[in-house]
């Protein structure tokens, strides 16, 4: 069985995390990717050491120096054989070394090619440096994330890196699909800036009606979703998501007087008196402290409560269902030894895997590639010569999303943003998720919903023709569900031998934890993503890095490759993408040896303020301000700043001396920095071209989604909605040209479609009238289309 990628050919010039993170994950599913690096390597290679052991296993390395001629002639080359080209220069740089996508379009109209930047092509940041935490600090993560002292706070996990690679990956992905239909070769073009929104959209969103329902947290309704300290000082995560677990959770602990049982599945919909806040905010954990962890994990499990360990990086590598999942690899790195890393997350049990190799050393396969340039895989038709496509990237792709809550719909999302289109199939009571607005929102932009009880015998028509009409399939159940509902993958698939399908389980389809509840930020927990979050010898908190977001972010991604997997075979194929496997690959830049040495976690400082004296947050007389000095001339212009020649004292003359002294550098430059004011540091350091932000310190939603900026550029779509007036929301994330804009549309209500869709399958009138009376389907009189 060959792997899902494999005869795709990438040639990939990206410096630091998202790109290569995003050619990592392709050469995961078998493409050969080529790593180009300039002569002696690639400049992060020692300070991003760890990291880049995992994301650059299984690539080839050349070096080349593309500003001489020979090395610009030889990259063209290498893009001769390709498929993709990926790049992360700072906006104009490609064209300056005459490879920007224009230039090699010309000479390759088949070519994909992407652009990864800090801020994107367009607009005020174009050229402001790139760097993880100057990005959080710009968009206003560090005034949103979790601390134990007043924010802003540094955030410890790169998100906005992870999901730059993501969107890329989704971009490249739709525009190779889209080239088996057309030939041409598009550009792909993302950010940090948008895999930072990817993450916060979750809970962002803005609206013109002051009454409009705000982002709800655990205590403010029914819904506890936090961690808390058990008798033994191990911490336990707790979620009330499921249908009825609140009210099974205030059993367990003896408050079901206090919270009169509800409606079921309307929980997270409900508000808490004053009286019962004050017992979920309080008394919870102090019940919760009376006892070790283990004995409220069988308790709670027992219960059908989701209740998951907050563990530290790495030790979920020996839990069972990590293992069963096939979720580590273990490499003999070339820098770091035998090491066992984070594994692919998405699974396709019906294909082959690739023998997955070590990172390669600096210009390993320069001979190896220069003697077998091997062809690139089959465009498909000749290239299109017409003008630009009016239509869509994933125009005409049809997607039934019968998730629930967050993080599987958000990958038909994703779909819906490039014009797929998605029809949610939910539950006449609705989606939980709808009692918490703004999440349910995001997950759901874009798709058309369609109420139905599957198991009432009159609508199982309607469940044949949706999985007839559909490319893709998607739902999140707990293994078994589906297929008690006749819409398992072998059920789809007799119905629809081409039918892509994935699931998005919790823990699994199948191992010991195959059947428990997941629900964010206890996944995120489990795989030590909060301790990670919390800081040096901190209590673990939750991170802006969830698991939601990036288990939809994979999601696209993972039905994408199994589209290209049709296009190629004709057939089917069923994709696994557990949430599990999605928060370990959050961490897959932390490692861990045979002798359980854990390297590159445990980076962030206990008063969370950043990972070294050179990437931090540092106070200055009114505010704060973050600084990133990664090479010497940076370090030496910032130091200069401060009034000091760091390069000259021999604690700070070599990154391993800046190690070794981080406190002394980081209490001189704190020194240094607070005696002036925010504003003339950003002068100061402005002038002398030193990387640096000025953190947002609040919640940033309603700025970032207001700014005219933004929607010009796309990222943010305001349109009228008939109970909150104007509202704005995040839109397309990535950009691919030579397309068109699929028009954003907001979350649909609970079965807006029913009728319309179910009329499509051939439902008359009366058999609507009858479902709807014995509460098989749900519509309203309004949304009623007239007969064909």
């Amino acid at each position: 069985m060959s792997a899902p990628l494999e005869g795709l050919r990438v040639i990939d010039c990206s410096r630091g995390l998202a790109g290569t993170r995003a050619t990592g994950l392709l050469a995961d599913y078998g493409a050969d990717v080529i790593w180009v690096e300039p002569p002696g390597g690639d400049p992060f290679r020692d300070s991003l050491a760890i990291a880049y052991a995992s994301a650059n296993r299984g690539k080839r390395s050349v070096e080349l120096d593309l500003r001489s001629p020979a090395g610009h002639d030889a990259l063209l080359g290498l893009l001769e054989t390709a498929d993709v080209f990926v790049e992360s220069w700072r906006p104009g740089v490609a064209d300056r070394l005459g490879i920007g996508f224009d230039a090699i379009h010309e000479q390759f109209p088949d070519l994909v090619g992407c652009s990864i930047s800090g801020f994107g092509a367009d607009g005020p940041n174009r050229d402001v440096h790139g760097y993880e935490s100057l990005v959080q600090a710009h968009v206003g993560a560090m005034g949103e994330q979790f601390g134990y002292r007043s924010g802003p706070i540094y955030g410890a996990v790169p998100f906005a890196s992870m999901g730059a690679g993501y969107l890329a990956c989704v971009g490249i992905l739709g525009a190779l699909l889209r080239r088996t239909d057309d030939g041409r070769g598009r550009h792909v073009e993302t950010s940090l800036l948008d895999g930072a929104l990817a993450y916060l959209s979750m809970m962002w969103g803005d609206s013109d009606d002051a009454d409009a329902r705000p982002p709800l947290g655990a205590g403010a309704r029914r819904l506890v979703a936090r961690t808390f300290c058990c008798a033994d000082d191990e911490y336990l995560g707790v979620h009330t998501g499921a249908v009825g677990a609140f009210d099974r959770l205030m059993a367990v602990l003896g408050l079901a007087d206090a919270f009169p049982v509800t409606t079921p599945g309307v929980d997270m919909g409900v508000a808490l008196s004053p009286e019962q806040l004050v017992l979920v905010e309080h008394r919870l954990p102090e019940i919760i402290a009376s006892t070790d962890r283990a004995s409220w994990l069988e308790r709670l499990l027992a219960a059908d409560v989701c209740a998951i360990p907050a563990l530290r990086p790495t030790e979920v590598f020996d839990e069972p269902q990590a293992r069963h999942n096939e979720m580590i690899l273990e490499l003999d790195d070339p820098v770091l030894g035998w090491v066992e890393q984070v594994a692919p997350a998405v699974k396709f049990p019906e294909l082959g895997s690739p023998a997955h190799a070590p990172a390669p050393t600096v210009g390993q396969h320069n001979d190896v590639v220069a003697s077998n340039p091997a062809a690139h895989a089959a465009a498909g038709p000749d290239v299109d010569a017409r003008g630009p496509s009016a239509s869509s990237l994933l125009d005409g792709l049809k997607v039934l999303d019968l998730g629930a809550f967050f993080a599987g719909p958000y990958s038909s999302r994703l779909l819906a943003d490039l014009g797929a289109d998605v029809i949610k199939l939910e539950p006449i009571a609705g989606d939980q998720l709808r009692g918490i607005e703004r999440c349910f929102n995001s997950a759901q932009a874009g798709k058309r919903s369609v109420a139905l009880d599957l198991k009432d015998p009159g609508v199982q028509p309607a469940i044949r023709g949706l999985l007839e009409w559909a490319d893709v399939v998607h739902h999140n159940m707990r293994p078994g569900a589906a297929e008690r509902l006749g819409v398992g993958y072998e059920q789809a698939a007799a119905v629809n031998p081409r039918i892509v399908y994935m699931h998005a389980p919790g823990w699994g389809s199948s191992g010991p934890n195959r059947v428990r509840q997941s629900f964010e930020p206890l996944m995120s927990g489990y795989v030590g993503v909060s301790h990670e979050a919390g800081g040096q010898w901190n209590p673990p908190t939750a991170s802006l890095c969830n698991a939601d977001p990036g288990n939809g972010l994979l999601g696209a991604i993972s039905i994408l490759i199994g589209l290209l997997h049709r296009r190629r075979t004709g057939e089917g194929v069923l994709v696994e993408n557990p949430q599990l496997n999605a928060a370990m690959a959050h961490l897959g830049h932390i490692v861990r040896r045979p002798d359980g040495e854990v390297l590159g976690a445990a980076r962030l400082d206990p008063l969370q303020l950043g990972v070294s004296p050179l990437d931090r947050l540092y106070e200055t007389t009114d505010g704060w301000i973050c600084v990133v000095a990664v090479h010497d001339a940076d370090i030496t212009a910032l130091g200069r700043a401060a009034g000091v020649e760091l390069l000259d004292d021999p604690r700070f003359a070599t990154a391993a001396a800046r190690e070794q002294h981080a406190d002394a550098l980081a209490d001189l430059l704190a020194t240094a920095l607070a005696r002036r004011s925010t504003a003339d540091w950003a002068a100061d350091l402005g002038s002398r071209s030193v990387p640096f932000a000025v953190p947002v310190r609040q919640n940033n939603a309603a700025a970032f989604l207001r700014d005219r900026e933004n929607l010009r550029t796309g990222r943010v779509a305001e349109l009228e909605h008939t109970g909150h007036g104007q509202v704005r929301e995040l839109a397309v994330l990535v950009r691919v040209g030579d397309t068109a804009t699929a028009a954003h549309r907001l979350a649909p209500g609970l079965g807006a479609h029913t009728h319309e869709v179910l009329r499509s399958l051939g439902y008359d009138v009366d058999d609507l009238a009858e479902l709807r009376r014995r509460g098989a389907v749900r519509y309203d009189e309004s949304d009623r289309v007239p007969s064909p």
